[in-house]
Order: structure tokens, then C-alpha cells, then sequence
């Protein structure tokens, strides 16, 4: 007996001695290009079958004896990779960096900056960022932790966001992709709400500020945005997520990527829906997302085929409001006096004057148009004025092609379909095209608002639909002109179309000269049509509207010409073509620790216009551009670098910068001469295990930016002959200089603190003398206008950025993140003809109050041991956790709200509120 006990702590003593001879392995894989980890790859000891799988973070551990091994990884997509290490008395932490076998295409079509090599500024955010911050954000917002960028919601609806970029809109940030250029070919607007969904199919966006690494001659004065989908290098995966807010707002996602199949095929195909209240009062959405890319490697090819769509639904809160409309507290607390309050008072921060109760068809015809009846099922509803309706698929295919070792080509054609466009009102007047402020005052129930501040939908339905009412000097609804029992439309609802059909082909080389030089180039080729029109959409209790605008009718002889009903075309109805041709080129050079490029780009634009109402087209007209772009990173040490870059951009203007209102007139040359802009950039890198930093500072300057068209009134001195007048801005000067700073400092393994500093100095330049004004009626020489806009600051985005965040993994899979973000020095929009006092002195437009937004982003991802190839995440996400008051857009000098000042102060300034306190939760199931 004494003998098996011995037997057995011999045994047990021995089984210790082998365990403690073993050390834990572990480590990260991650993506050698991107940064992002790679779940399921196979980490094995070679020569062995021992090894393990990464998880749902790319993680992986092994215990091992002592000794010297080499690891093993590999995964379909990327090429294997291998390190030698030693198992001694200590953990060893391991990172892979895999490198992916399309590594070419995403460098090369993607524009895609590397670190310690493209002297720019730039930020990349990875698919666990993205999923872990959006909180059903529209993708700008994700943004705001950037140094240099703002992001705004503007009124609220969803898909309704705007950024900037160093005080640039996002009429001049370029936003590609997978290498695709989407800004509009007219305005450079982008319209976020096409682009639902997009998130679960993103494999990266990189945020790159000021003139960018694009080989593209892009309107990339203040950055650009690259947005890289998941493709046959991805991991193959299975996934469902399902989100609600504390508006009860759902969305729905589901994702699949095969990764890469038998024969070189890959598939990658996602789904998305959301549909629900907003957080600004009757803001509701419901869209559809979709999503398909097959991808194809033969031989020395990669062909893909691309595929999305967003149709949606959504209304908005398009204007702007005084502050005390919203909260009278906060005016009071910014300088407004009572008694400058407007009309409507307090209506909270989700005021939205758009819409109002409607109860329709309390009174119908009968069948043959012989009378009026009661209708008992008539309901009371509510209805909002502003509606965006749009569908916007996108299909390319692109063919990547390894010719030799050297070179390699890239061709992609494309083609955009839109339809749809944002709904409201319109009067119809049978005498005159233009209300008069004394037409309003005589009826005051047309388009006026309730007590509370909605729109009172009765009063015009009702003066639609019933013959006792009158307005204008005439009897309505009934005007035997048009017919003598049909009902007269005075106002009624209207969509604004913007159709357009758009088609491409980008054709990219690069060639690797020897081991030092690349060279790559190609050609950038765009056909793009749009249709504008208004459309009649709702009558309102009336049975046809009147509308004169089309030049080509004879209205006095056939009156019947001016009468519309829904579907018909009103106040105007144009087309706008723009072609695009583009010659791009680049020498890239790279040795030891030096890396410089240089970039020539050069473009012709073509702008034509045909005004079927105004009975007009123009001729094309063409006009060149052409960047000049070089930089240069130097690696002082392992651990630091340095870079220079400087640019030259010659853009010509946006299309509508080129005509005069609707009409297909072309302004005179001398006043849409091209925009130049200038810019230099400096910056610092220092990477280490435990804290990585970025600086850099930028000077930008941009003359003959254009303006919008100088409105007015004008009155003769002699004759007292009074009309409205116009003038054109030749061009306006601006200088934006700045310094950035980004930060990430490892307090511990698991805990991480980062931190960002942004400093603008943003100012207009710029002294307009006797700009000549003109008559809109007859384009004769009116008023002149001088103003000085020297030295005021540039407005809509803040010019003092700072923010700091925490984010703590206390176990496995479980993270916590906290963080804030504070803006200061932000001056409303505002017009720089506006600008000027009665001396003729400059005046700085509203500073708006600095805020701070505090967010808190938690969630845990986990398996279940019998369910190992599922993984979990359960996320919450709390926005605004302080639940602050601010105001997040300004206009200053605003005449369109109720009570109009021109005081350059907060009770002049129209305003959107910014979102109160908002939570998101949401469960999301992988399969791999």
C-alpha cells in the first residue's frame, strides 16, 4: 500500500516537472497591408500536426516545451508565412503579418496609403472599429475622432450627413470606391443615404487629408475617403446581426463571404434593412440594402464582378430654425433677449417645422364629377412636406491582370443609375410666378403654420377642396378659365427628380522598372447624363394645379396648356451632361530609407445643358485641368519617419458654377476661370510597442473658389424703378493652415488610451470692388456691390478639435470604450457678401458654442464550446452619454427664419440642434 502511494506522488511530481517545462505561445495574425486580423487561419509547429486555429480575433495560443521551432500560418487568400522563435523560461508573444496574394490590386486600384512610405497624412479604420463605434451612424460620423474632420447629422434624417476636411466640405473631399469615384458629376456632393449597408461589407476606410495619394485627378482639396470592400482575399464567414436604438428604429444585416473556392471563385454577398422612427420629431426611414461581388482568379487574372444598391425612403428636417424655437433656455444663456424671440418657442431639439396633421377626403366626388359627398373613412394623419426618395445601384467589373513579375494592368468599367429626388411644396398662381410678401399677408392660411408650429395641412386641403374659401383676388377652388367643377390646386406637393445615368472605364498600369522605381499610369474616362424636373405629386384635395414656366406653350391662347395634374412637369425641366477625360501618371522611387512620388494628372471637362422649359441648349463647352503632386518619407530609425509632400491643382469649377440659374446660359469666361489651389505638408511618425504617434502640419490655398450668385433688390435713384437683381463672384480667396496630432499609448496590454489634437486657422482673403449686379428679367446692368471679406474666419466646420478615449479589454473577447470629443472655434455659415458692416469693415460671422460629445461603446464576443465554429457579439452603444445641448449647424444673418436680424450674434443665426442621448444594441451571430 505504502509502495502505490509512493508510485503515485512520484507520478504526480513528474507530470508537474513536464508541465512546468511548458510555455504559453501566443499571438496575433493581422493583415500585412491593412492591419486588420485574420480569423481561422492555421498556426502549426512545422514538421508537426500540433498547432491551433485564430479566433474571432485573430488570436491564437499553444504551450510548448523548451526549445527552438518554426511557426507556421497560413490561410487561403494569403501567402504562408513562417518565424523562428525559442521557447526559453518566459511567454513568448508572437505577431504575424500576412501577406495577401491581391495585395497588388488593393495597393494599386484602391489609392491605399502605407505606413513608412506615402508621405501623407492619413488615418485607417479597420472592420472592428467600424463595427464597434457606427452605432447605426451614417459612415461620416464614424469619422469625427479624425483629426481635422467634422461630421454633422444637419437636420437629422438618416442618410442626411455632411463632412469636412480642414474646413473643406465634402463638395471637395473625394470619395472612392474600391477605387470608383462616387461624388456627384454636377455639385460634388456625396448623399450618404445611398450607402446604407455599406459597413457590412467593408473591409477598411481610409481617411487620407489634404491633396491625398490618389493617382486620380480628383477634387481632393481637403482629402480623401477610400472605402474597400471584402473580396476573395477575406475569410470565409457567415454572419446576421440585428440592431435596435431607444426609437425602436431595426436594422437588419446579413453578411457572407466564401473566401476563396475551389477553381479560384469567391462570392461575397450581403443584405441590409432598416425601417423606423429618428430621433428629429417624424423623421422616419425604410431602406433596402444589397450587396454581390464575384470574384474569378484564371491564370494570371482576377476578375470581379460588383453590385449594390440602398432604395430608401426617408423623410428630413431640411431648415434651419432660430435657437429659441428649439430652447429658450440655451438662447437666453447665448446673449438672445426675449424679446427677440420668434413666434414658435420651445419646441425641443427634435423640432421639425416640416410636417403637420392631415385629415384627407373628408369630402369626395361622386362618380361623375356631379357633386361633393361626405366620405366617413376619412382619417386624420400626419404628413411630412420633406421626403427623399432615391435608388442608386452601382455595377463594375473589373479585371486585375499579373502580366509578368513587372507589370501588372487593371481595367474597370462602370455604370451608376440613379432615380428619385426630395419632395415639397408648391404654390400655384394663375397671374404671376412670383408671391409677393403682401399675397401672403392678404392669406394668411396659405402654407401657415398651427400654434405649435407645424404645418397647418387643413387650412390647405380645405382651401383646395371646398369653393367658399378665396385668395389672391379670385375665387377658388373653382375657376371656370380652366373648368368649371374641377377644383383648383393653390398649393400642393411636388418632388424634385434628379435622374441621371452614369458610366466609366479607369484604366490603371504599373510597371516596376527595377527594385528602386515604379511607374504606373492610365486613363480615367466618365459619361454622365442627369435629368431635373419637378413633378406634381399630391394635390392636395384639388383636382389640377396651374403652371406657366414652360416658354415653348401660348398660355393666353390655350389656357388648358397651364393646367397639371399629378405627374405632370413643373417650374422647370433641364438636362445636364458632363463628360470627363483624365491622363494620370506616377514615379514612385524607393530605396533604403528613402521613398519619394511624383504625380501629373490632366483632365478636360465637358459641360453641356439642354433648358426644355426655357426652349434653350447650349453647346459644349471643354475645359482643362491638371494636378502637379510629389512627396517624400524618409525612416530616420525603425521606429520614426518623416515626410514632405506639395501640390499644385488646377479644377475647373462644378457644373452649375457655369450657367445661370435653371437657364442654359453660360456665365462669361472671365468669371469661371479655374480654381488653383496650393498646398505643403510636413509630418512625424514614431512607432513603438507601447506608443505610436502622428504630427503634421498643412498649408492650403485656395484662390478663385467659387461662390454662390449674389442676389437682391434694387431700386433706380431716378426713376425709382425697383426688381431683383444677380451678380456672379469671379472667385473668392481662402488660406487653411492647421496642425494635427494623433496618439495611441499602451497603458497595459489589455489597456489602451488614445488621443487626438486638431488646430485650424482657416481665413477668407479676399476684397471684391463694384461687382457688377444685373436684372434677372433682363440681364441689364443694375447696382454694384463691393464688400471685404479679408481675414474672417472660414465657417461651417469647427476649427478646434481635441479628443481623448479609453478602451479597456478586462478578459478575452469583452471591451469597453469611453471617449469624448470637444469643438471649439466654429463660426456659422455664412455669405461672404454678407460680411461687411456700413463702413465697409469685416465682420466675423456667429461663433458658435464650443461642445463635447462623450461616447461609450461596450460589447463582448465569445463561442460556446459545442457550438465552436459560431461566434457571438452582443454590443452596446450609448452616444451623447451627457446627454449635452449644442448646436451642431449655424447660418448666419438667416432671413428666412421668423424674426431675421443681421446682427452677426445668436439671435440672427438659424440653427439645427444636435442629438440628444442615444443608445443602440445589438446581437450579431458568425458563422465560419
Amino acid at each position: 500500500m505504502k509502495q502505490r502511494i509512493l508510485i503515485f506522488f512520484l507520478l504526480l511530481a513528474g507530470t508537474a516537472s513536464v508541465v512546468a517545462q511548458k510555455q504559453t505561445v501566443s499571438g496575433v495574425v493581422k493583415d500585412s497591408f491593412l492591419g486588420e486580423t485574420v480569423v481561422g487561419a492555421n498556426v502549426l509547429i512545422k514538421g508537426t500536426l500540433i498547432g491551433e486555429v485564430t479566433d474571432i480575433e485573430g488570436k491564437f495560443s499553444l504551450q510548448m516545451d523548451k526549445g527552438k521551432y518554426t511557426l507556421e500560418v497560413t490561410y487561403v487568400g494569403y501567402n504562408p508565412a513562417s518565424i523562428d522563435i525559442e521557447v526559453a523560461d518566459k511567454p513568448v508573444s508572437l505577431t504575424f503579418k500576412m501577406k495577401t496574394i491581391v495585395l497588388d490590386e488593393i495597393s494599386i486600384v484602391g489609392d491605399v496609403a502605407r505606413s513608412r512610405e506615402t508621405p501623407v497624412a492619413f488615418t485607417t479604420l479597420l472592420p472592428d472599429q467600424i463595427e464597434e463605434r457606427l452605432a447605426g451612424q451614417d459612415i461620416p460620423m464614424l469619422l469625427n475622432k479624425t483629426p481635422g474632420v467634422y461630421a454633422t447629422e444637419q437636420g437629422g434624417g438618416d442618410g442626411d450627413a455632411r463632412i469636412t476636411i480642414r474646413g473643406f466640405s465634402q463638395r471637395n473631399v473625394a470619395v472612392m470606391l474600391d477605387g470608383i469615384p462616387v461624388n456627384d458629376m454636377e455639385n460634388g456632393w456625396v448623399y450618404w443615404s445611398n450607402w446604407f449597408g455599406l459597413n457590412a461589407v467593408t473591409r477598411s476606410i481610409q481617411v487620407q487629408r489634404g491633396l491625398g495619394a490618389s493617382k486620380l485627378a480628383l477634387p481632393s482639396v481637403g482629402g480623401t475617403i477610400n472605402i474597400l470592400t471584402k473580396g476573395i482575399e477575406n475569410n470565409r464567414s457567415f454572419s446576421i446581426e440585428q440592431g435596435i436604438d431607444n426609437n425602436g428604429k431595426l436594422t437588419t444585416n446579413l453578411g457572407f463571404t466564401s473566401g476563396q473556392l475551389k477553381q479560384g471563385w469567391s462570392f461575397t454577398l450581403a443584405g441590409a434593412y432598416k425601417s423606423g422612427k429618428g430621433w428629429v420629431d417624424q423623421t422616419n426611414v425604410k431602406a433596402w440594402f444589397f450587396f454581390a461581388r464575384i470574384d474569378k482568379r484564371w491564370g494570371k487574372h482576377i476578375t470581379s464582378l460588383t453590385g449594390f444598391g440602398a432604395p430608401q425612403t426617408h423623410t428630413q428636417r431640411s431648415y434651419k430654425r432660430s435657437i429659441a424655437a428649439y430652447d429658450t433656455t440655451y438662447a437666453k444663456e447665448h446673449g438672445v433677449s426675449s424679446e427677440d424671440f420668434p413666434v414658435i418657442l420651445d419646441e425641443g431639439t427634435g423640432y421639425n417645422q416640416h410636417w403637420g396633421f392631415l385629415k384627407r377626403d373628408a369630402e369626395q366626388w361622386n362618380s361623375d364629377y356631379s357633386a361633393r359627398i361626405l366620405n366617413p373613412d376619412a382619417k386624420r394623419e400626419a404628413l411630412n412636406e420633406k421626403v427623399n426618395t432615391y435608388f442608386k445601384p452601382q455595377f463594375s467589373i473589373r479585371d486585375f491582370w499579373n502580366v509578368n513579375s513587372r507589370f501588372v494592368l487593371s481595367n474597370t468599367i462602370y455604370l451608376s443609375l440613379g432615380n428619385g429626388g426630395g419632395q415639397g411644396t408648391r404654390r400655384s398662381l394663375k397671374n404671376t410666378n412670383l408671391i409677393t410678401a403682401e399675397d401672403v399677408e392678404n392669406n394668411p392660411d396659405i402654407f401657415s403654420q398651427d400654434e405649435v408650429g407645424q404645418i397647418n395641412w387643413q387650412s390647405i386641403y380645405d382651401q383646395n377642396s371646398k369653393p367658399t374659401n378665396t385668395g389672391f383676388g379670385v375665387t377658388y377652388p373653382i375657376d371656370s378659365t380652366y373648368s368649371d367643377k374641377l377644383y383648383y390646386s393653390s398649393n400642393y406637393l411636388v418632388q424634385s427628380k434628379n435622374n441621371h445615368r452614369w458610366y466609366g472605364l479607369l484604366s490603371t498600369f504599373n510597371y516596376r522598372v527595377n527594385n528602386q522605381i515604379n511607374w504606373s499610369g492610365g486613363i480615367d474616362l466618365r459619361s454622365y447624363k442627369a435629368e431635373h424636373y419637378m413633378e406634381v405629386t399630391d394635390l392636395m384635395g384639388g383636382d389640377y394645379a396651374i403652371d406657366k414656366y414652360d416658354i415653348r406653350n401660348d398660355y393666353d391662347a390655350n389656357p388648358q396648356l397651364a393646367v397639371k395634374h399629378v405627374g405632370d412637369k413643373v417650374y422647370y425641366y433641364d438636362d445636364g451632361l458632363v463628360n470627363w477625360g483624365g491622363l494620370f501618371t506616377q514615379v514612385e522611387y524607393k530605396t533604403g530609407n528613402i521613398s519619394i512620388f511624383g504625380n501629373v494628372t490632366a483632365s478636360v471637362s465637358g459641360f453641356k445643358k439642354i433648358d426644355y422649359f426655357g426652349d434653350n441648349e447650349s453647346n459644349w463647352k471643354y475645359k482643362p485641368g491638371f494636378t502637379i503632386k510629389t512627396g517624400a518619407n524618409y525612416n530616420l530609425s525603425e521606429r520614426s519617419n518623416v515626410f514632405i509632400n506639395l501640390g499644385y491643382l488646377s479644377k475647373t469649377r462644378d457644373f452649375r458654377y457655369y450657367f445661370q440659374g435653371y437657364t442654359a446660359n453660360f456665365l462669361p469666361d472671365s468669371i469661371t476661370k479655374n480654381e488653383r489651389v496650393k498646398a505643403m505638408e510636413l509630418g512625424y511618425s514614431f512607432i513603438s510597442n507601447s506608443f505610436s504617434a502622428n504630427v503634421n502640419a498643412y498649408y492650403t490655398k485656395w484662390e478663385n473658389k467659387p461662390t454662390r450668385q449674389v442676389r437682391g433688390e434694387y431700386e433706380d435713384p431716378e426713376t425709382g424703378a425697383s426688381g431683383y437683381t444677380y451678380g456672379d463672384i469671379p472667385g473668392m480667396d481662402a488660406l487653411h493652415i492647421g496642425i494635427e496630432l494623433d496618439f495611441i499609448y499602451k497603458i497595459l496590454r489589455n489597456l489602451d488610451f488614445q488621443g487626438l489634437i486638431s488646430l485650424g486657422n482657416w481665413k477668407w482673403d479676399k476684397k471684391i470692388e463694384n461687382l457688377q449686379m444685373y436684372y434677372t428679367d433682363n440681364n441689364q446692368p443694375a447696382n454694384t456691390l463691393s464688400f471685404d471679406a479679408t481675414g474672417i474666419h472660414v465657417g461651417d466646420a469647427a476649427q478646434t478639435q481635441l479628443g481623448a478615449s479609453l478602451r479597456y479589454e478586462p478578459i478575452r473577447g469583452l471591451y469597453i470604450e469611453g471617449g469624448g470629443t470637444y469643438f471649439n472655434r466654429y463660426y456659422s455659415d455664412f455669405n461672404p457678401e454678407e460680411c461687411t458692416d456700413e463702413l465697409g469693415n469685416p465682420v466675423e460671422s456667429w461663433r458658435i458654442p464650443a461642445y463635447v460629445l462623450v461616447d461609450f461603446h461596450a460589447g463582448y464576443r465569445f463561442k460556446f464550446n459545442k457550438l465552436d465554429r459560431f461566434a457571438f457579439t452582443i454590443k452596446f452603444n450609448m452616444l451623447n452619454v451627457l446627454n449635452s445641448v449644442y448646436i451642431s449647424d449655424a447660418k448666419n444673418n438667416d432671413t428666412y427664419i421668423q424674426r431675421s436680424f443681421s446682427s452677426f450674434d445668436a439671435r440672427s443665426a438659424s440653427v439645427f440642434m444636435g442629438a440628444g442621448r442615444r443608445f443602440v444594441v445589438s446581437l450579431k451571430i458568425v458563422f465560419f
